[in-house]
């Protein structure tokens, strides 16, 4: 079971007007993701994750990639930019060096984030990233909510309720890369949506010398639970298909054998500054959870079958 999240305090008050100019003078950063077309379930909680985004981080750069169903239309709408232009797989999946590129070239910023379009930040963590030395990438796990409807940005009191029950989804889901700009020129050219490409994110950030920061506590990120019907082959087709494949290829046998993790930080950001961390050697740790989860995976697998034989 996971641990479930405490979302009752708050790195700075977001409820007065002099916390909200403070929020807003503190604010150098540029957002960018890659959506899903918008429709149905996955339509609503990506509104709600980019609107969560200027709600917190006002005043921030926020850019939408790619031409998927609505994306055009929900940039408009919310007065967001959009880059309709990404280089695809043969398979159609976003290629990385050409986001990253992109966003490169346009940020307005020297601080970056790159999120998955399901992610909603309840915090706004730049006031604590004040001294945190660059090169730096910020990670942290997120916390998954079955949230079925807008968020009411208008009420306060959204950022304490849509993280109650939600429950840890572990080191090895990397959903956000809060980074300094430069730090991830010339990425390979993984698939995104795919498995592999965020740990080789933060593999390259240690190998690059940056400060490597466990943000958890203070991001409290909200990853909206979803399905994977915007792909034909589902949750297979994301971590064991074609693409997946390709970017175990491109991460390396290294990355392969080690998936680089939350786990793998150095410090850890509070709301008063960084605190080192010990960092155990965790291989043998980690192939036990992979196997557990390849197990649960194929019991999964068989089940399904099973139910699909009998509704014959």
């Amino acid at each position: 079971m996971g641990e479930r999240a405490d979302f009752g305090s708050r790195v700075v008050p977001h409820d007065d007007p002099w916390s909200r100019l403070f929020l807003w003078l503190s604010v150098m950063l540029t957002l960018f993701t890659v959506p899903k077309p918008f429709r149905g379930h996955i339509g609503l909680i990506q509104r709600n994750a980019i609107r969560s985004w200027q709600v917190t981080f006002p005043g921030s750069q926020v850019i939408l990639f790619g031409s998927a169903e609505g994306v055009g239309d929900v940039a408009e709408e919310l007065g967001v930019e959009h880059a309709p232009v990404v280089a695809l797989s043969p398979l159609g999946a976003p290629l990385l060096d050409d986001v990253f590129g992109q966003a490169g070239r346009r940020s307005l910023h020297d601080t970056l984030c790159f999120a998955t379009a399901d992610i909603v930040f309840p915090v706004n963590l730049m006031p604590a990233l004040n001294g945190v030395p660059s090169p730096f990438l910020v990670i942290g796990e997120s916390f998954d909510a079955d949230v079925t409807a807008p968020i009411p940005f208008d009420d306060p009191a959204w950022r304490d309720t849509i993280g109650r029950g939600a429950v840890s989804r572990g080191p090895f889901a990397i959903d956000y890369f809060f980074f300094s700009r430069g730090l991830f020129d010339g990425v390979p050219s993984f698939r995104i949506g795919r498995a592999r490409y965020d740990n080789w994110l933060v593999w390259r950030a240690l190998q690059q010398g940056a400060a490597l920061v466990d943000g958890t506590d203070v991001v409290r990120a909200i990853h909206q639970h979803h399905g994977y019907g915007h792909l034909d082959g589902g949750r297979q087709e994301a971590y064991r298909g074609p693409d997946a494949r390709c970017n175990e290829r491109l991460a390396g046998l290294w990355c392969y054998l080690y998936l680089h993790s939350v786990e793998d930080v150095r410090w850890t950001l509070t709301a008063t500054g960084l605190h080192s961390r010990s960092r155990r050697w965790r291989f043998l740790d980690q192939w036990r959870r992979r196997l557990v989860g390849r197990a649960g995976e194929a019991v999964a697998g068989l089940r399904s079958a099973e139910r699909q034989q009998h509704s014959r």
